[in-house]
């Protein structure tokens, strides 16, 4: 069974399709299989140069069909990139998913958004994303992180995801030889989601009674 991991929130611009195939390159350059999947219907797919997988999930049926088969692959992540303004969508796939991640920036847009989406999702945990690595703006910036924690103990994940110039480069029409800084990134990316992983991942209901049968 493949890891299921969905990386949503209602809100645009938060990184999700960034944070998305850092973690997909993340898993590959720890020599672990994993496969991206498209969800937005607005974005086109690009896999050209990537070394993990790239599917097209952005017909509903399709991507049943591509969550009905990570059930039967043994190992590996399918990481869902859920795009942005679909709440309902998001909800469907937290329940879906083994994990749900929801990236947000450091501003009180982010904050109330990301708020709202964990009320209407309480298993998914708020990653910050794109964070400042200037300590004086780490410092101001903390303040939403303490904000959040406090709202919804135990489901803000401490690690942060680090402004990266060059992760632009992940969203590229090709993605050929990552720079060191993309690299880097993806590696702590893809740490930071096997470690929640390893704490928090839970089995859809659907799932655990057709391990049962």
């Amino acid at each position: 069974m493949s890891n299921v991991v969905y990386i949503g929130g209602q809100k645009g611009g938060t990184t999700k399709t960034t944070t998305s195939h850092l973690m997909g390159l993340g898993a590959i350059l720890r020599k672990q299989p994993a496969a991206y999947v498209l969800t937005d219907p607005n974005r086109r797919v690009k896999s050209e140069g990537r070394p993990y997988g790239v599917l097209d999930g952005r017909d509903p049926n399709k991507l049943a069909q591509i969550l009905t088969a990570s059930q039967s692959n043994l190992n590996g992540w399918l990481i869902v990139d859920g795009g942005g303004n679909r709440p309902a969508f998001d909800q469907a796939m937290a329940e879906q998913a083994h994990l749900t991640i929801l990236p947000f920036r450091a501003s009180e847009e982010d904050l109330e958004a990301v708020a709202l989406d964990m009320q209407a999702m309480p298993n998914a945990l708020a990653l910050p994303s794109a964070w400042s690595t200037n300590k004086h703006a780490q410092q101001a910036a903390q303040r939403y992180v303490d904000a959040l924690s406090q709202a919804f103990p135990g489901r803000v994940l401490a690690s942060k995801l680090w402004f990266v110039n060059s992760a632009a480069d992940l969203l590229g029409a090709s993605l050929e030889s990552p720079s060191t800084a993309v690299r880097n990134a993806a590696r702590h990316a893809f740490d930071v989601l096997a470690s929640a992983f390893g704490e928090h991942a839970e089995l859809p209901e659907e799932v655990v009674s057709a391990a049962a049968d």
